[in-house]
């Protein structure tokens, strides 16, 4: 086709040299990209699961002291990649229990918990995500690695020390990049990367 002035017009859009070669940069930005956003994914999903686990931890110290009884953190089903719950100690038969007790490791059970009209079971969190796992380990003859218990005064109670590493998949595992979770004797708890020496684990 010619315009008015006899010169030859060309055609708008790509021809298939152009097309082939975008296709192939496109690709390759990509492949450089995809690693790095993983990486940033997974340290995002660490410290979610890390600030959910200190909250569900503060939590539970805070309701001890504030109803005079003990509150625990509680692995759902006795195993913590499934989830844990805040539970409160009940009162049954006229004696108050000890340590506190699961209502069962649903959500709904958790929701069912009610002692006078007042939740027994303060928040529920369910399994683990996008193949993270949770390691436990109480220190003491006293300690329970399915449950950390907080007294009434907000110190721990069972074991002496209580630690969680917040392992990454398996086929991206750091310990560098792994979260661990301390609770000291006062009920103080401590969080930070890199689970070398853990007590609970190294997450390698």
């Amino acid at each position: 086709m010619h315009s008015r002035l006899g010169q030859p017009q060309r055609t708008l859009g790509f021809t298939l040299v152009e097309l082939i070669v975008t296709i192939a940069i496109v690709a390759i930005l990509a492949a450089i990209a995809l690693p790095s956003f993983r990486e940033f994914s997974l340290r995002m999903t660490a410290t979610t699961n890390t600030n959910e686990l200190v909250g569900a931890l503060n939590t539970a110290r805070a309701e001890a002291v504030r109803r005079g009884r003990s509150v625990a953190v509680v692995a759902n089903g006795g195993n913590w990649n499934d989830g844990w719950q805040v539970v409160a100690a009940k009162v049954t038969g006229g004696v108050l229990e000890d340590p506190p007790t699961s209502p069962g490791a649903t959500a709904a059970a958790c929701a069912a918990s009610i002692e006078n009209g007042v939740s027994m079971c303060v928040q529920h969190r369910g399994a683990m995500e996008n193949g993270f796992t949770l390691l436990a380990f109480a220190t003491g003859s006293g300690g329970d690695d399915g449950i950390v218990v907080f007294s009434p005064t907000g110190a721990l109670r069972g074991a002496t020390e209580f630690d969680f590493s917040i392992c990454r998949p398996t086929d991206m595992k750091d310990p560098a990049q792994s979260r661990r979770v301390h609770v000291a004797p006062s009920g103080i708890i401590d969080a930070r990367r890199d689970t070398t020496g853990a007590p609970a684990g190294e997450c390698n």
